[in-house]
C-alpha cells in the first residue's frame, strides 16, 4: 500500500524535512525597529492552547546564551505540525516588547506524524470555586484566595528572570495598565484585586518580589510606590506554587537557570468562583477591564434587586431569607461577617454565624454592636444588610 506524506514534505535520506519559508522575498523584509537573529535548537514542547513552542536552542549571536526557551510563531498553524524532538531552524524576530519566529524549518527522523503533541491540559471551567491556596506576598505575610472573596480577583503567572519580551514582562505591563485604569474609578477600585504568582519560588524569595515590584511596578513614574496593597506578588514553596500553577493548566519546569513555562491569566469572581481564563498572551488590559465592569453590574443589579424587595417589603426571591441580629465581628479582609442571630424561618436556628457577603461594600453600612436586619441565601452569603 502507497503511503502518502503530507504536502511539504520531502524524505531526504534517514530524515524528513518540513519547510515553512516565508512568501516574502528576503530583499523585501520589513527592518524598521525589528531586530532578526537565526536560531538552531531542538523542539521540547508543542503547547497549541498556548500558541508556543519551546526549543532548547543553540547560542544566539547578539542576542542570548543558549536555553530552552518558548516561542511564538508568525503562522501558529504550523503548530500542527511539529512535534517533540523536532529539529528546528527559524529566525527569531523581535520587535519592542513582542517577539516571534518565522522562515521556520523542522526536520524529523522519520514521516510518523502519530506522536506529535497534541494533548490539552487540564484546566477548570467557568464557574468552578476556586480551591483556597495559599501563598506568601511579597512581605513575608501568609496570604489564602479565599481573603480576596468579596472582591474580584485576577491573577497571572511569572517570574522575574523571565528574557521574553512577550511574556513575563509584558503580562507585568498588562497588569501595570489595568492598575492605572481601575485607580481613576476608586469605586471599582476597592473591589478589585490584582495577584502576580511566580514560578520561580526558589529564586524569587519575598526580598527579590519587592525589588521587583519596585522596579517594574513603577516603571517610568518618578518616586512612586509600587501598589503593593491592591496589585501584591506571590510565591511559596515548590508544591504550594505547583498546586495553583497547575490547577490553572499552566505548564513549567525548570531548564538551567531559565523557567520555561506557558502563560494563564484568570479573572476570579467575588463568590470565588472561575469567570474567565485567558490561557496566552494574545488578551489585551481592555479585556480584562471589561470582565471587571460586567461583574460590577451583575452584583450591583443583585444588590438593588434585595434593597428592592426589601423596602417594598415584598416576597423574597427564592433562597433568600431574612434575618435579625447583632453583629459580632467584621472581617474585610476575608468579607466576612460574624452575626449573632435569632432562628432563620426555614433556613437555620439561633446561633452566631460567620457569613460571606456577595459584595464587601456591604460591610461599609454597619458595625460591631449594632443590631441589623440582612437577607442571606441558602448557601449562607450575605446579600444585603442594614442597621435596625
Amino acid at each position: 500500500m502507497k503511503r502518502f506524506l503530507p504536502t511539504g514534505w520531502k524524505i531526504s535520506r534517514a530524515f524528513v524535512f518540513l519547510a515553512i519559508m516565508s512568501s516574502m522575498p528576503l530583499a523585501c523584509r520589513q527592518r524598521g525597529p525589528e531586530q532578526r537573529y537565526p536560531i538552531k535548537g531542538k523542539i521540547v514542547n508543542v503547547d497549541k492552547r498556548g500558541l508556543a513552542v519551546t526549543v532548547a536552542h543553540e547560542a544566539i549571536p547578539g542576542y542570548m546564551d543558549a536555553m530552552t526557551m518558548p516561542f511564538k510563531l508568525k503562522d501558529s498553524s504550523l503548530l500542527d505540525v511539529m512535534a517533540d524532538g523536532d529539529r528546528l531552524q527559524a529566525v527569531l524576530v523581535v520587535s519592542g516588547t513582542r517577539s516571534w519566529l518565522e522562515e521556520v524549518v523542522v526536520s524529523r527522523e522519520s514521516a510518523d506524524t502519530s506522536n506529535i503533541n497534541s494533548a490539552n491540559s487540564l484546566e477548570p471551567k467557568t464557574g468552578d470555586e476556586v480551591p483556597d491556596f495559599k501563598l506568601v506576598n511579597q512581605d513575608g505575610k501568609q496570604i489564602a484566595l479565599q481573603q480576596y472573596r468579596g472582591r474580584a480577583l485576577v491573577l497571572t503567572f511569572i517570574y522575574t528572570r523571565c528574557p521574553l519580551p512577550d511574556f513575563c514582562p509584558l503580562m507585568t505591563e498588562h497588569f501595570g495598565d489595568i492598575e492605572k485604569a481601575l485607580a481613576t474609578e476608586p469605586e471599582l477600585y476597592a473591589r478589585t484585586h490584582l495577584l502576580s504568582i511566580t514560578v520561580d519560588p526558589e529564586h524569587d524569595t519575598p526580598q527579590v518580589l519587592k525589588q521587583y515590584a519596585a522596579k517594574e511596578l513603577t516603571s517610568g513614574q518618578s518616586n512612586a510606590q509600587p501598589p503593593l496593597a491592591h496589585w501584591e506578588l506571590a510565591t511559596g514553596n515548590k508544591e504550594q506554587v505547583k498546586a495553583v500553577a497547575t490547577y490553572f493548566g499552566m505548564q513549567y519546569w525548570q531548564e538551567g537557570d531559565q523557567i520555561i513555562h506557558s502563560l494563564r491569566t484568570a479573572v476570579i469572581g467575588p463568590d470565588g468562583k472561575l469567570v474567565k481564563l485567558y490561557p496566552g498572551n494574545e488578551w489585551k488590559p481592555q479585556d480584562i477591564l471589561g470582565e471587571l465592569h460586567n461583574i460590577a453590574a451583575l452584583n450591583q443589579t443583585a444588590a438593588e434587586a434585595g434593597q428592592a424587595a426589601e423596602a417594598s417589603n415584598d416576597k423574597l426571591p427564592p433562597n433568600v431569607y431574612r434575618g435579625v441580629g447583632v453583629v459580632e465581628e467584621i472581617h474585610k479582609d476575608t468579607a466576612t461577617i460574624q452575626i449573632n442571630h435569632k432562628d432563620i424561618a426555614n433556613l437555620m436556628p439561633a446561633m452566631s454565624m460567620p457569613f460571606k457577603v456577595r459584595d464587601i461594600v456591604l460591610l461599609d453600612s454597619v458595625s460591631v454592636g449594632d443590631q441589623v436586619e440582612f437577607q442571606v441565601t441558602g448557601d449562607l452569603v450575605v446579600v444585603a444588610i442594614k442597621k435596625r
